[in-house]
């Protein structure tokens, strides 16, 4: 420890030099006591995205503060105070980091930073404007989240109207004084003409639902009306006859084409009724000789097997009892030809409308 020595009752320039310290010390004691307090420190809270911690700043404004806890402020960001705003004891500084949201609309798709908006906010600020009958998702009012997307359609209606033609339907009812298998048209079928207005529906240019919103009619349809035979019972000569049908067939007549009958022969030895099936046979085997029509004595005729089996029991009206027992080339569909035994008789019998029964 170093002494202080007095000589003749004078300080040494040492000790003069010591003493001129400590009252410079004093002095700037005095001097930084204020600045002292000005430089104390602030304890704040920075809250960042909802997530808080407490800082020691001796910044004085809000940009400085954040300066100090590094944390960088974007122009889109949320800033609870403006930057200069002092700073005070115990304030809580929060931050809402902004983040992109996706709008597709009108075929673009445009991105927007946003850090506390709705749907309606981000529309606004990109200029899209939403006609009554758009749509847009999610709704107007929905406050967005990272990650939303937001979807504008664009839905336009229109009206259409068209001429539409309504078939008539045909309508079958049993008639027990028809024979059977006969068939009479009592009322002939109309169609109808209905007009019909449809709303089409467009979503951004695409057809996504047809409507009929209103429908008139022009025209009244008229349903077809036919009447089947019921009827399976035949009286003639004072008998009663049962049958499955009756067919209207176009009727002709023919003769066994031999030597006896008259019938043309070409030089090749063909008859014109029956060509080379002369022989005096019927398909069926059956002699080739005309019935009187009586029940057992009937008249040999050529059918269409196909219309009326061989072998088949006919009454034809006007004729008598008849059976299927022939076939002929011109004979198809519902046509049948008259065994005669001579060929000037076939020949005058001609082309006839008949009724031909089918018996039972």
């Amino acid at each position: 420890m170093e002494t202080v020595t007095v000589r003749d009752g004078i300080w040494t320039a040492r000790e003069q030099s010591r003493s001129g310290m400590v009252l410079a010390l004093l002095f700037i004691c005095l001097i930084l006591m204020p600045l002292s307090a000005t430089l104390s420190r602030y304890q704040v809270t920075l809250s960042v995205n909802g997530e808080s911690r407490v800082v020691q700043t001796f910044s004085r404004d809000v940009a400085g503060v954040l300066g100090e806890a590094g944390v960088a402020v974007a122009k889109a960001d949320l800033l609870s105070h403006r930057p200069e705003e002092p700073v005070k004891r115990g304030m809580t500084i929060e931050i809402t980091t902004a983040f992109p949201v996706t709008v597709l609309a009108d075929g673009d798709e445009r991105v927007s930073l946003v850090a506390r908006a709705t749907v309606a906010d981000v529309l606004a600020e990109q200029g899209i404007r939403l006609k009554e009958t758009d749509r847009v998702e999610p709704a107007p009012e929905h406050c967005l989240q990272p990650g939303d997307t937001i979807k504008v359609t664009r839905v336009y209606r229109y009206y259409v109207t068209e001429r539409v033609e309504i078939p008539f339907r045909e309508i079958r009812r049993g008639n027990p004084k028809l024979d059977r298998g006969e068939i009479r048209v009592v009322q002939r079928g109309t169609s109808g003409l209905r007009q019909d207005t449809e709303e089409i529906t467009l979503e951004n240019g695409l057809e996504v639902a047809r409507e009929v919103v209103q429908s008139d009619i022009i025209r009244t349809k008229q349903d077809r009306i036919i009447e089947y035979g019921e009827n399976t019972i035949l009286s003639r000569s004072g008998r009663t006859l049962h049958f499955s049908s009756v067919l209207t067939v176009i009727a002709t007549a023919y003769c066994p084409g031999t030597e006896g009958s008259g019938c043309p022969i070409d030089e090749k030895g063909a008859s014109k009724c029956t060509g080379h099936y002369n022989d005096g046979k019927t398909a069926t085997g059956l002699p080739a000789v005309a019935g009187s029509g009586r029940e057992n004595d009937p008249h040999i005729v050529a059918v269409d097997p196909r219309v009326i089996p061989l072998g088949t029991r006919l009454y034809i009206d006007g004729y008598g009892f008849a059976l299927a027992a022939d076939v002929g080339s011109a004979i198809k569909g519902k046509r049948i030809d008259i065994l005669y035994n001579n060929h000037d008789t076939a020949w005058q019998f001609g082309r006839k409308w008949l009724r031909v029964y089918i018996l039972n």
